[in-house]
């Protein structure tokens, strides 16, 4: 009897073991998941940001201008 006991106390030992190291698993998955989903939308971010600042710098002062003048205030207008 005692020794039925410890061999069912060993398996869910053993099975409590492989769910918390499934579970670590699976978190670091998707730790890694997200990680390389913000390094893509940062770098995605450098190229719209890349490509803005090279449409800006090559407008005309006057386009510029019109073209910035909807981000300030009416006063200021």
């Amino acid at each position: 009897m005692l020794r039925k006991l410890k061999m069912i106390g060993l398996a869910l030992a053993g099975f409590f073991v492989a769910l918390g190291l499934a579970f670590l698993k699976g978190r670091k998955a998707g730790v890694e998941h997200i990680e390389r989903e913000q390094s893509a939308r940062r770098i995605q971010s450098m190229k719209d940001r890349k490509e803005v600042d090279d449409e800006v710098s090559n407008l005309g002062s006057n386009d510029l201008d019109s073209d910035l003048n909807r981000w300030l205030r009416d006063h200021d207008r």
